[in-house]
């Protein structure tokens, strides 16, 4: 049997189910064969609906288009689905427009040829219906989960280990799912033709070739091209197959632009595969760094460090190609932030791995410092000596713009954190701040982690603002304390959320509001009134996480799980329990994760 009468029983039996061969025959007939090539349209939305298409390889995005010529992936064609039934019945134009997100061969049924199928066969007009209902419950992450997961591995530079790194990624990937590792030497073995991997478009044998490496996507999770070290037929061919395309370099390269990257084309066209830098590192002792010469240097949709040889690097690699990543984003809420140091440390004890971390406030630092490699012991170490020995809240100054001074506290915060900048991190990171002239969120994932992180945590009245970009920053908390809608935009399957906002503070409740003499009495060494009054500190504080807290609430749904440890006694200002307060985060999360995993959530 020919590869495209192979392909059409196939496609007639998930329309029909069991064909006879007349049936077969009549349609063999009726079909046209149409080759679409990546990023090419079949048509567009408003078009006249002339025909019936049933995708026999590869795959189509379905996509909603403006009038300003920008458009929307709404959703996935698969072999064996059908392709712009609904005009056909409607007999009105095209409601959305079709393209190919790969090298994809149709069976195109004009309109009086469909008619002949359904005349003879009406139990397809059930099939159909069926499919288009369970096309539009598929949600995004559904088609991600699901959908095949073509990888073409690109060098840049002719040192770098492309077979190693391929091999090393396929173990990894093997791990979520059946893999299969392509070079060009595999390709001709496998399809007993000698050189066929390196074939033109315009070549004969282009199209079993296409039809070939379709098939494998209905075989495997995960297919991975390993491309030639540098421009070739082959290496074209894996960039036209591929969903993501990775740009392998060593850190310490040259990080110009390499001839290879010419055959990537530098607009956003439908279908386009999505650019993953990966920097090579050969270990973990210190920190990446002048990350954004290689981000200046070209157009990538997110980057990541990988040390040789680590396999919980590759892992994460893995998942974010899978969709599969998981991203933690820890709450603001002053000093009961400390609590997520002990949820880190259950999460990594329950080995569960963390992708991609983000934050608000003191979440956002604690969040950093997961991304810089520390351990939540060396976190607790740290942050004990700032918050417990220097105590940088503890500076005041003459209250002009803010009650406390920022010298003392940027010293602490370049002592923490340096100069490093957030595409720098190991892991993805962002953080989140309030915009005061646009009233809007301001996420920050790249340059001066110590800009950010100030940024994010500075309280009106508390801390000076933040210049930046000709932007006034406050503190995050006032438009989104917990971002786990930020995250969860930014391609991470699985979002777990930790709050350390309560919404009824016992430290707030008292009898009366006593004077400012009543207050500075109490303050003084032989004074015996017992006064229970909140610091105008901890009210700003206070005011600031109130102030999202329905915008909190709204973000909390987005996640899949979340953490909210009990934290209610103690104080926001109250650093020198930062030991007790790990201690209540690592307990409840030990507790949680034991819940989510006797329920399956895990």
């Amino acid at each position: 049997m020919d590869l495209q009468r192979e392909q059409l029983v196939v496609a007639a039996e998930r329309l029909f189910g069991a064909i006879n061969e007349p049936a077969l025959a009549k349609l063999e007939r009726l079909a046209q064969w149409v080759p679409v090539r990546r990023s090419e349209f079949l048509f567009h939305q408003g078009d006249r609906a002339d025909a019936v298409y049933v995708v026999a390889s590869g795959r189509m995005h379905v996509v909603s288009e403006r009038a300003d010529g920008t458009w929307t992936v709404i959703g996935e064609a698969m072999p064996g689905e059908t392709i712009g039934e609904m005009s056909f019945f409607t007999h009105e134009p095209r409601s959305a427009g079709v393209c190919a997100a790969r090298d994809t061969m149709l069976i195109r049924f004009p309109n009086d040829a469909f008619d002949e199928i359904i005349t003879a066969h009406p139990e397809v007009v059930r099939e159909l219906m069926r499919v288009q209902v369970a096309r539009a419950r598929r949600s995004a992450a559904e088609i991600a989960a699901k959908s095949a997961v073509d990888v073409a591995i690109v060098a840049l530079g002719d040192d770098v280990p492309l077979r190693e790194f391929a091999q090393q990624l396929a173990d990894a990937t093997t791990a979520l799912g059946s893999t299969l590792l392509l070079d060009p030497d595999d390709v001709d073995r496998q399809l007993g033709i000698e050189g066929i991997s390196r074939v033109p478009e315009q070549d004969p044998k282009d199209a079993p070739l296409v039809a070939w490496l379709n098939v494998q996507e209905s075989k495997f999770r995960f297919v991975i091209y390993q491309t030639d070290p540098g421009v070739s037929e082959w290496t074209e061919r894996c960039i036209r197959q591929a969903d993501r395309v990775i740009l392998l370099a060593n850190a310490n390269g040259d990080p110009a632009r390499h001839d290879v990257e010419g055959l990537l084309d530098d607009t956003a066209r439908v279908g386009a595969p999505r650019r993953v830098l990966v920097l090579l590192h050969p270990d973990g002792d210190c920190v990446p760094s002048q990350t954004s010469r290689w981000l200046q240097a070209r157009r990538v949709d997110e980057h990541h460090h990988i040390r040789r040889g680590h396999a919980g690097d590759f892992g994460r690699l893995a998942r974010f190609l899978a969709g599969r990543a998981v991203g933690l984003v820890l709450g603001g809420g002053g000093a009961r932030g400390f609590a997520h140091i002990g949820i880190l440390r259950a999460l990594r004890d329950a080995n569960i791995p963390i992708d991609m971390v983000g934050g608000t406030s003191m979440g956002a630092s604690m969040a950093a410092q997961f991304a810089l490699g520390w351990t939540p012991e060396h976190m607790l170490e740290r942050n004990s000596h700032m918050w417990v020995t220097v105590r940088p809240h503890k500076q005041y100054t003459l209250p002009m713009v803010s009650f406390l001074s920022r010298k003392l506290s940027d010293q602490c915060t370049q002592e923490m954190y340096g100069d490093v900048q957030i595409e720098d991190l190991w892991l993805r990171f962002f953080c989140v701040s309030s915009d005061l002239v646009t009233a809007s969120a301001v996420v920050h994932q790249a340059g001066s982690l110590m800009t950010a992180l100030t940024a994010s945590a500075a309280v009106p009245g508390v801390t000076p603002p933040v210049l930046l970009d000709g932007r006034l920053l406050v503190d995050g908390a006032f438009l989104n304390n917990v971002p786990a809608d930020v995250m969860r935009e930014r391609g991470c399957g699985r979002v777990i959320a930790a709050e350390v906002t309560v919404e009824e503070d016992q430290n707030f409740t008292c009898e009366r509001v006593p004077t400012p003499w009543e207050l500075l009495g109490s303050k003084m060494p032989f004074s015996r009134a017992m006064l229970k009054f909140p610091s105008m500190i901890e009210i700003l504080l206070r005011a600031s996480l109130l102030a999202s807290s329905r915008r909190q609430t709204d973000a909390l749904q987005t996640a899949d799980l979340v953490f909210h440890p009990p934290i209610n006694e103690f104080g926001l200002l109250e650093f020198e329990s930062i030991e007790k307060l790990e201690r209540v985060g690592y307990e409840h999360a030990v507790s949680q994760i034991d819940a989510w995993r006797t329920a399956g959530a895990l």
